[in-house]
């Protein structure tokens, strides 16, 4: 093999010969993040202010939803989803096998149950076509968890939904600004939770959002 054409690791030329820099140091905090927290904090009123009201409308906004609630994190704001879809004792979530556990724990708080479905293994998401046999008269809803950035096949599950009629709770927390077939992933089901915590594409230090477009479930919510 030429030497030219050797991977780096043998010897080859890098791909990449920059020196990385801060490209792995995250969350990013430029001086105008810094300046706004100052700002509260010099108001000598940390609660009771409008940011979160203010940050609930443009996250809306953005997410294309007409509701958004603001949570102290992730887990809480699918939590909420879940109550807010009707979730609660003796009910079943379908719920993808790989994902973190606060994709669907929060239902046994609810005295609910979870009945785990396969994942495609091209995209880590839940697979389409191991849903449906796993839907008794005790199916809820399905939680649908778009992966690594990766979004879920929503086309046949909102289809399985409408067959069976499921809810649709959608876990965005690894796919903020994902698409799928040129439209955001969360804006698909009945509610979607986010997590904004600092390891996420979206980080703004610990938080967590709930949208949708159901007024009774922002509600309930």
């Amino acid at each position: 093999m030429r030497g030219d054409s050797l991977p780096a690791i043998l010897g080859g030329k890098r791909a990449v010969s920059m020196e990385s820099g801060d490209a792995f140091t995250w969350p990013v905090v430029p001086p105008e993040m810094e300046q706004a927290v100052l700002d509260i904090l010099r108001t000598g009123r940390i609660s009771g202010l409008d940011v979160t009201k203010e940050f609930e409308q443009e996250y809306a906004e953005w997410a294309g939803s007409k509701y958004a609630l603001a949570h102290n994190n992730g887990t809480s704001a699918l939590h909420t989803a879940l109550f807010g879809v009707g979730v609660g004792s003796g009910d079943e979530i379908i719920c993808p096998s790989v994902t973190y556990w606060a994709s669907c724990v929060q239902v046994y708080s609810m005295g609910a149950n979870v009945v785990f479905a396969d994942i495609d293994p091209e995209t880590l998401c839940i697979d389409p076509h191991d849903i449906e046999h796993r839907i008794t008269d005790r199916t809820k809803a399905v939680m649908v968890v778009h992966y690594a950035g990766m979004p879920a096949d929503m086309d046949p599950i909102m289809q399985i939904a409408r067959d069976y009629g499921l809810a649709v709770v959608e876990d965005v927390s690894h796919a903020h600004g994902t698409l799928y077939k040129g439209k955001l992933a969360g804006t698909f089901g009945d509610a979607a939770g986010f997590s904004l915590m600092s390891a996420k594409s979206f980080p703004i230090g610990e938080g967590g959002m709930l949208t949708t477009d159901d007024q009774l479930v922002y509600a309930r919510a």
